[in-house]
């Protein structure tokens, strides 16, 4: 590409290197590969995003994975008996990497959270479906919320019981 104006250069040249380390920063990042209806295995994985370590506690009818981040990031993933995982809780200074947690179900999500209107102003966000449900709110270094699949949450298991 030849530039006919040679002050046109210098003007292009920091937007030029902008989108240089840009593209650069994403081709750092690993790819999501874990999320809600997934096996247990992509807890593992998940921990590792988290820079994490996962502790698991058995129930009678699912396990709960906890995730600890160093960086006050508590993530807690729910795994029925199958080896699926059926819900996922947050609580921590930010919000989580939805993208990565909700694993397929990110879409959905996002697609819902656009019909709502002014998202940034309400404190608790609750988008509900037949397939997926999603609670985040909070604010400044107190976030929480948790996801599930509905069709996939044990039988006598409430959503109180997930957080």
């Amino acid at each position: 590409m030849v530039l006919q104006n040679p002050r046109m250069a210098h003007r292009c040249c920091p937007y030029i290197l902008l989108l240089a380390c840009v593209g650069l920063n994403l081709a750092q990042v690993p790819p999501a590969r874990a999320g809600l209806g997934d096996d247990a295995a992509s807890v593992q994985s998940d921990a590792d995003a988290l820079h994490g370590i996962a502790q698991v506690t058995s129930l009678r009818q699912y396990a709960v994975y906890e995730i600890d981040s160093g960086s006050g990031m508590q993530v807690r993933e729910y795994v029925d008996r199958s080896g699926t995982v059926f819900a996922i809780a947050w609580v921590g200074p930010a919000v989580p990497n939805l993208r990565g947690l909700l694993g397929m179900h990110f879409a959905a999500y996002s697609k819902a959270l656009a019909r709502i209107s002014l998202p940034g102003r309400q404190r608790m966000l609750r988008v509900a479906s037949p397939q997926l449900v999603v609670e985040s709110g909070g604010h400044l270094r107190a976030y929480r919320g948790c996801a599930y699949l509905p069709a996939l949450v044990p039988a006598g298991i409430t959503a109180a019981d997930l957080r």
